[in-house]
């Protein structure tokens, strides 16, 4: 279940939306009040990015059962369902359910169109088998658990899943930016349904000084706007027209030129679009 959303309450308010986020809450003067109402729009937004999608963006395990295929090469052939693939944790092959062979930690390639190659071997068989496969997929989106000041070699962060060794990944803190790479000698912890913190090694010192609650992520930044367009159409007052984020000018962003309602479904075609690429095939 998504507990995170994928961009945070700081990025959103630091984003030029030019709606007002301390009142979401009325009568409520405490603005810890606001932003954990805001919180909650937001994650609801990347709950709804999620089911556009048919996946969870969020990196995550994947426990697979389903048929692949032995080919004349030696490889195991598997199509997974969640995409994209970031790493694979263990397989298992056989003719039969009950007849399995058990591979740990295979080494796994992933083609372009994601489907999954394990040398097994040369055998006497090929051809259909069954498949138990648990593997990581998604985009990495967490949060920093701890403070860190600039030169610091590492963070923490609350989930670690599908960070990877000598990946870039990005902290979106406001004022704060800046891409990481993870240090090559990072070894991952096997995939949990329950992620515990991990201190995350680095490849360089980070440039600035980060808070806890920063959220760090390898979401493509279109994918985190198309989170934040939905967000922004669920905060409009469609009979405002002075509160509309987008203006119908001829300076005025083209995803609301066309929209006659102005309440912001503009902006949720335009999210759709963004997210039509990353939504998986069924």
């Amino acid at each position: 279940m998504l507990v995170t959303p994928y961009v945070t309450p700081a990025e959103f308010a630091a984003h030029p939306t030019y709606l007002d986020v301390e009142a979401l809450r009325p009568g409520i003067m405490d603005p810890n009040a606001q932003t954990a109402e805001l919180g909650n729009i937001l994650l609801m937004a990347s709950a709804w990015a999620d089911n556009v999608c048919n996946q969870p963006l969020g990196a995550h395990r994947v426990d697979l059962g389903t048929r692949g295929r032995l080919d004349h090469e030696g490889n195991l052939i598997v199509y997974p369902s969640d995409r994209p693939v970031l790493s694979v944790a263990a397989v298992s092959y056989g003719l039969a359910p009950g007849r399995m062979s058990y591979i740990p930690t295979p080494a796994a390639r992933v083609d372009k169109d994601q489907t999954i190659y394990i040398p097994v071997g040369r055998i006497a068989v090929h051809g259909r088998v069954w498949v138990d496969i648990t593997y990581t997929a998604g985009w990495v989106s967490t949060l920093l658990t701890e403070g860190a000041f600039a030169g610091a070699h590492s963070v923490t962060v609350a989930d670690p899943t599908g960070i990877l060794p000598g990946a870039t990944y990005r902290i979106w803190e406001p004022g704060a930016e800046e891409t990481i790479r993870v240090s090559t000698d990072w070894t991952p912890p096997p995939p949990e349904t329950a992620p515990a913190p991990a201190v995350i090694p680095l490849a360089a010192p980070v440039l600035r000084d980060h808070t806890a609650g920063a959220g760090c992520s390898g979401m493509p930044a279109d994918m985190r706007l198309a989170v934040i367009n939905y967000t922004v159409s669920q905060l409009m007052r469609p009979d405002t027209a002075a509160e509309d984020a987008y203006p119908d000018t001829s300076l005025s962003s083209g995803t609301r030129q066309e929209d006659s309602r102005k309440d912001g479904s503009g902006l949720v075609r335009e999210a759709e679009r963004i997210l039509s690429s990353y939504a998986r095939r069924m």
